[in-house]
């Protein structure tokens, strides 16, 4: 909320008077200016994410029947113990999209 503050209202006021739509205007001035503010959430969402994989591995590895996994330890699973590194990847890739 504080990087949407933080964009200039005059920039949507000059595109607005040069007839620029709403998407346009999303497109042009919101998401240059949100850029930043999402490319380290995701950097620091992901690494929050990671962070718990090595204590569920340590701990239980994967516990009965996989039922203590999260996502990052089962991409390690499925990488490193099962060796479906096109698995893993995908999960992976899934994984940075959420």
């Amino acid at each position: 909320l504080a990087a949407l503050q933080a964009i200039p209202r005059d920039l949507y006021e000059a595109a607005a008077i040069d007839g620029a739509g709403a998407v346009r205007r999303f497109t042009s001035i919101t998401l240059p200016f949100l850029a930043p503010t999402i490319a380290i959430t995701v950097l620091l969402r992901t690494v929050w994410i990671a962070n718990f994989a090595d204590l569920i591995i340590v701990m239980t590895s994967g516990g009965p029947a996989d039922r203590t996994q999260i996502v990052a330890s089962y991409i390690f699973t499925q990488a490193f113990r099962a060796l479906d590194f096109g698995y893993a990847s995908a999960i992976a890739l899934v994984l940075l999209i959420l």
